[in-house]
């Protein structure tokens, strides 16, 4: 499955973000920053009516064996 491929990308941040971020790491409401990001995009994705995996699963399930 193509979901299984991973990019890192790297993004830039000021301080209030990074503290944002560890406070909800050391709330314990995620493991770690990159969780809290992925989550965030998925969000995004919604209010914007994106599907990105039910997309990636309809392809895959598309192409010949």
């Amino acid at each position: 499955m193509s979901g299984k491929v991973k990019t890192r990308i790297s993004v830039t941040v000021t301080p209030a973000y990074i503290g944002g971020l560890n406070e909800l790491v050391e709330k314990g409401l995620y493991l770690n920053r990159g969780e809290i990001i992925l989550e965030a995009l998925r969000i995004l994705f919604r209010s914007y009516g994106i599907e990105p995996f039910i997309k990636m699963v309809e392809e895959d399930v598309e192409k010949p064996v």
